[in-house]
């Protein structure tokens, strides 16, 4: 099981990578408040720790080279003008195959995954992809995904406390 802040990171990678694909290749605006909810301030005028990781997790895909954009907005709210690489729309267009023996891109393993919401499957194909991304190692063939098991909701209250 991953810490929070890495499923937190899975899942502010996927909201970006899909709302950037689904306007592409038109430069879009990225608000911190559209993919984690209403920004929390406190007293100093600093966001909560969650809107800040959200932020990071923006800047750090643009680090890795898998978006690019034109300017930072106030605050550190989002960014103006992000669009997809062509390396990000190469890997996201690209084949991942499951151990059932299904396949299918990776855009459509995190739409279908995020539709389930079956968290691990997002983790695993972020994983997938920043593998496929990784420059400094060799290629590494494809290996059948495992799918992980979507989040049951149910109307019955919580048994207990962990």
């Amino acid at each position: 099981m991953n810490p929070a802040h890495i499923d937190d990171f899975y899942f502010v990678t996927t909201e970006v990578l899909c709302q950037l694909y689904a306007a592409f290749p038109v430069r879009n605006l990225v608000l911190v408040e559209d993919i984690s909810g209403p920004i929390k301030w406190d007293m100093t005028g600093l966001p909560d720790r969650k809107s800040r990781a959200c932020f990071e997790t923006i800047i750090w895909l643009a680090n890795s080279g898998l978006l690019t954009f034109r300017s930072i907005e106030p605050r550190d709210v989002g960014v103006e003008g992000a669009v997809l690489t062509q390396p990000a729309f190469v890997l996201l267009t690209g084949l991942v195959a499951w151990t059932d023996g299904e396949s299918e891109s990776r855009i459509e393993a995190l739409r279908d995954a995020r539709a389930r919401r079956a968290y691990d499957d997002l983790g695993t194909v972020v994983k997938d992809l920043f593998r496929a991304n990784c420059a400094w190692s060799a290629p590494v063939p494809a290996e059948p995904l495992p799918r992980g098991a979507p989040l049951e909701i149910t109307d019955e209250p919580p048994t207990g406390r962990a």
